[in-house]
Formats: C-alpha cells, sequence, structure tokens
C-alpha cells in the first residue's frame, strides 16, 4: 500500500489537484491529505475536515429517503405516480414506479439530460439557479414537457427522475426535502457535518467549487442550484463519508430487508457496472464494490466501498471533474473501474 500512496500523492500533485484523497481500511485511515485552496483568492486550504460538495453523489442519500418512507409504509418500489401525483401530467407515464425512477427507467422528462447536454460549466434553465432551493421548485421546469419513453423500455440516466423523487418526499413528508434526509438519513447515518446549504449562506469550512473561465479560475454560483437537491447537491466531509458507509451497511439507515435492494444489481448503466438502488455496483478481483461518482461544475467525486476488505476509498473535489485523474490513477494500479 505504500507504493500505492507514492503514487496517488504524486499524481495529485503533478494534476494541482483540489480536495481531499482518503484511503481508510479497517477503521484506520492509511491515507488522508487535503490539497489545493478551499478559498482561491483569499489563498484559504483544503483541509481534513472541509465540506465538499458531492454533486450525484447525493442520489443514494434521495434513495435512502425513499428507503425510509417504505419502512414507514407509505409507499413501497411498486407504487405507480398516478396514486402520488394525482394531476394530469405528460412529463412521465402515470403507471411509472418508484422502482423506475430509483433505477433510471421510468422514461421521465430530463430537465438536465446527459445523453444531450455535455458541457455542464455552461448550461442554464428557464429558473434563475437562485431560485432552486427545493425540488419542488423544479415542478415548472418539467409542466408541459413529454416523457422520453415508456417505463423499463431502456436505461436512461436521469437527474429529473431524482428529482422528482425529492418531490415525493416532500409531498409524503409534508418537510422540506432537506429537512427530511437531515432527519432520516443523515443523522442516523452520523452525517453531523454534512448538509444542503445554500450559496449565499455557506457554513464555515465549506470549499467553494471552481471551474475554469479566460485561463484563471472562478467559483460556480452562477452555474448550479442555489441549495441542492433530490439529483445532487448535497455537501459532505471525508470523515461523515467513511462514517455513512459503515453506518448504512449496519442498517442503522434503513433495515436489511430493504437495504438488500439498494445493494441488488437491478440494472446494467454501463459495461461492467450495474446499478442498484442510487449507487453503482462493480467488481473487483471477485470482490464486491459499491460506489458513488458526481461531476458538475465545480465539484469532482468518486467514493468506493469494498466490504470484503473493509476499504473505503474517497475522492473529493472542489473543481470540475477534479476527481477524474486521481481515479484513472487507481483505476491503473487497483483494477479500479
Amino acid at each position: 500500500m505504500e507504493g500505492i500512496i507514492k503514487i496517488i500523492d504524486k499524481k495529485a500533485k503533478e494534476t494541482d489537484f483540489y480536495g481531499i484523497i482518503s484511503i481508510n481500511k479497517n477503521n484506520k485511515n492509511i491515507f488522508n491529505n487535503a490539497y489545493g485552496y478551499r478559498n482561491i483568492n483569499n489563498e484559504i486550504y483544503n483541509n481534513l475536515e472541509t465540506k465538499f460538495g458531492i454533486a450525484s453523489g447525493t442520489k443514494l442519500f434521495t434513495a435512502l429517503g425513499i428507503g425510509t418512507l417504505i419502512e414507514k409504509n407509505h409507499i413501497t418500489l411498486d407504487t405507480e405516480i398516478e396514486d402520488i401525483l394525482t394531476e394530469p401530467i405528460l412529463f412521465i407515464d402515470k403507471k411509472a414506479t418508484i422502482k423506475n425512477l430509483l433505477t433510471h427507467t421510468s422514461g421521465i422528462y430530463d430537465y438536465y439530460d446527459e445523453e444531450i447536454i455535455t458541457d455542464y460549466d455552461n448550461y442554464f434553465v428557464e429558473i434563475p439557479w437562485f431560485k432552486l432551493e427545493t425540488p419542488t421548485d423544479y415542478l415548472p421546469l418539467f409542466r408541459n414537457k413529454k416523457m422520453k419513453f415508456k417505463p423499463n423500455e431502456r436505461v436512461s440516466y436521469s437527474n429529473g427522475g431524482y428529482v422528482l423523487l425529492g418531490i415525493i418526499i416532500e409531498k409524503i413528508s409534508n418537510k422540506l426535502y432537506r429537512d427530511y434526509i437531515k432527519d432520516y438519513v443523515l443523522k442516523p447515518a452520523g452525517m453531523n457535518d454534512s448538509g444542503f446549504y445554500a450559496f449565499n449562506d455557506l457554513p464555515k469550512n465549506t470549499a467553494l467549487g471552481y471551474k475554469m473561465y479566460n485561463d484563471h479560475y472562478v467559483t460556480n454560483i452562477y452555474n448550479i442550484p442555489i441549495r441542492g437537491g433530490g439529483d445532487g447537491g448535497l455537501y459532505a466531509t471525508n470523515s461523515d463519508l467513511i462514517k455513512f458507509w459503515k453506518n448504512f451497511f449496519s442498517y442503522k439507515i434503513i433495515p436489511r430487508k430493504i437495504f438488500e435492494s439498494f445493494i441488488t444489481p437491478h440494472v446494467d448503466i454501463w459495461n461492467g457496472v450495474k446499478y442498484g438502488l442510487g449507487l453503482y455496483i462493480t467488481e473487483i478481483n471477485n470482490k464486491k464494490v459499491y460506489f458513488l461518482v458526481g461531476s458538475d461544475t465545480g465539484v469532482g467525486f468518486h467514493s468506493k466501498y469494498i466490504p470484503e476488505e473493509d476499504l473505503i476509498i474517497n475522492i473529493l473535489s472542489n473543481k470540475t471533474d477534479g476527481q477524474r485523474e486521481i481515479v484513472n490513477t487507481f483505476k491503473n494500479i487497483l483494477e479500479f473501474k
């Protein structure tokens, strides 16, 4: 492992990596380094307890919010959209299920369709980003839009589907999405230093997200919603993510019966990688690997857990796709996908 650590540290310095790289095995941090600035203009460095955006890594937390509603018998995986949304809708088939949304097979219209959008550093929607504070705020982006396809026709990674899951959480719980996830997912996971923070009210020791613009770095405050929602935007610390994996796999968030459906592969998402409910699943050397990824303007995130080795690898970056070079280095030396 010492050789791997040297390779990773060298790559981080060569590529001007900003963020944290952590390797935790058997509850011990065998590599845990912070790099670069959390505030460039004021020359404030990232440290080991800095909070970072995790972009689409948030989807598992949304899925777990749904899991707690299943535990409370409010819904099931087979509950159909028409049983929850009573108003006329075009953007999704009314027979699509909760499971369809969780597994990207619903065919819902996607406001942020990654099959079409490739340049998220320059992507905008009809509503100003600063007005998108909670999933229900996104509803105008869906009205009068047509579904992409019928449920179960294919897999299509869907940000819109997870926004709708956030809306469903709000509708059933009568609470703001961020409050519900805090109370029923983050707290049971032991994630006391993580949350959905607004750009204009960030807590101390939170990394600003950066993108390249005209040969220098600028922040991402005009490129993504002011506060995260169902499809992305949670801020987390490295230590909280380590707690999360352990508590998730110890049934502290959802009971074992529901947990098993989360880590069961349901669809093929890309070559050699399957998708459970909100998380990716693959194998390395015949060992199951569960992982989360997130990329957005000013955010790069990757987190893996290998239960058989009790090994957690976290890469959190506050640059657009800042995790990519480090992930590729791990892949080359550990056969990671």
